[in-house]
């Protein structure tokens, strides 16, 4: 069975161009409540019970009876999924980045039409594999600056090799603060960093 790319996990369409960041954050928190592990397995015990039961509560077992028609078991994705794709695609770097990438997929199949390409590869290509870190497992570089234009930094190396392979400043924590969690790609491989973090209030 074939994965699903990111715009599919949120119901959104890759060709529209109006996808603002509300409108993404809102197929979120759509796809959140839809998929809630709580919701799927209350759902399926339902199902399971309507279809073994006729109306007045008691089994129907005649042998004439005929099986209720199976239905087609919903797509359910998993947390973990959802808060990629919303990661991914309300960032405007990383979704241009994804974009590329499905512009090759398609562009590769076209080629090499023998060549088998589920649209799992989408993903594949994209990111070969996640890490998860916290922020303060970083190395912090202050800004000593004082016109303002520069952040601060925050590296750790990659284990492709590049000592500063991944690479954060404080725009990316902040454009990603009500998520406490940002995705950064090595600069150098298909490696990526989940750097989970707290945003501290101010008294």
């Amino acid at each position: 069975m074939s994965q699903p790319t990111l715009y599919e996990i949120l119901s959104l369409s890759p060709t529209t161009s109006d996808l603002t960041p509300a409108i993404i954050k809102q197929a979120y928190r759509r796809a959140l409540l839809t998929h809630h592990p709580d919701k799927s397995s209350s759902s399926s015990s339902s199902s399971a019970f309507s279809s073994s039961s006729t109306s007045n509560g008691y089994s129907n077992s005649h042998p004439n009876s005929h099986p209720p028609p199976k239905t087609k078991k919903p797509i359910s994705y998993t947390i973990d999924q959802i808060s990629l794709a919303y990661t991914t695609l309300s960032s405007p770097t990383l979704r241009t980045q994804y974009d590329a990438s499905l512009r090759r997929l398609a562009a590769s199949s076209r080629t090499h039409p023998t060549t088998t390409l589920g649209k799992g590869n989408v993903v594949e290509d994209f990111q070969t594999g996640i890490d998860t870190i916290d922020l303060d497992d970083m190395v912090f570089v202050p800004s000593y600056s004082n016109n303002g234009k520069e952040k601060d930094t925050w590296y750790r190396p990659c284990r492709c090799g590049n000592e500063r392979g991944f690479a954060l400043t404080e725009e990316d924590l902040e454009e990603n603060a009500d998520l406490g969690e940002v995705l950064v790609q090595c600069a150098d491989c298909t490696i990526w960093l989940r750097v989970c973090y707290v945003v501290a209030e101010n008294d």
